[in-house]
Formats: C-alpha cells, structure tokens, sequence
C-alpha cells in the first residue's frame, strides 16, 4: 500500500533576495508596514528583532530574516509587509511572530511533483534557516520557527 502525498498550500512570499515559503496554516495574516514601531538605530546596526506590530491588540516582535543570516541591509523598509506568523510551541510569551516580507504572497500547492530539498552548502547553516527548497522551479527557504520562537523567549 502506498502512501499518497498531498498538496499542501503554502505561501510563497517574496523577501529582500530570496523567496519564504510557509505553510499556509502557519500564516496568521498577511498585513500593510503599519502599526510598526521600529527600534531605534534599526537601519544602522544589525540586529535581527527589528521592532514590533501591534495586531488585535498585540504587540508582535518583528524580525527580518535576512539579519539573522548575517545580512545588514534591510532594503526600502516602509515598501515592506509583514507576515504575522504563529509559533509552534504554544508559547504564552510568544504566541506570534511577525516576518518583514516583500510583495505579494502566491498560495501555491506544494508536492512530491512539484517541490525538492536543495543542497546548497554555503547556505546549509544560516540561522534561521529550517531548509531550502526548489518550488515549481524557484528556490525559498523554509524559516526555523523554533529557532526564531526561542531566541526572542530568551
């Protein structure tokens, strides 16, 4: 008996370089750059946490993905859009995430037929990096949640 996969929708995002993919499940909502308070010095240093949304009534830490693989620019900030994400730990002190993203997410169906892991090993141990993956021919990367949920926990 052989198992059958099936299409799991998932947005593809466009971020400052590369492509996000996130499970659609996993997206909260996707939002306008407003309601941000950046922190200070964002644009000079670089930090990763770059500030916080308020969504529903909750203040969300925002993060840009491409500080926690070691980039410093951040791009046009205020033409970016914000991913608020939820954490996979029912972790009561971060119950979201936001990502800093770039236009506009396409829900694709993400199979065996239309989806590979790459093996691209400069880029095997970015922080914040789950995996890297080929979508109907375009590469993104797959964020580590876990990784970003305990490092803004700690």
């Amino acid at each position: 008996m052989s198992k059958t996969v099936k299409d799991v929708y998932s947005f593809l995002v466009p971020i400052l370089e590369d492509s996000l993919l996130l499970p659609n499940t996993v997206v909260a909502e996707i939002v306008p750059f407003m309601n941000v308070t950046l922190d200070d010095g964002v644009e000079e240093n670089d930090e990763w946490k770059v500030g916080t949304v308020v969504w529903r009534n909750i203040s969300i830490p925002v993060i840009a993905l491409e500080r926690l693989q070691g980039k410093k620019d951040l791009g046009d900030i205020k033409r970016s859009r914000i991913a608020i994400c939820y954490t996979l730990n029912g972790n009561q002190d971060v119950p979201f995430v936001a990502i800093m993203v770039r236009g506009i997410p396409r829900l694709i169906p993400v199979d065996s037929d239309n989806s590979e892991f790459i093996s691209d090993s400069s880029q095997s141990s970015d922080d914040g990096v789950k995996a890297w993956v080929k979508v109907d021919g375009k590469k993104a990367l797959i964020p580590d949640l876990d990784l970003i949920e305990s490092k803004l926990s700690a």
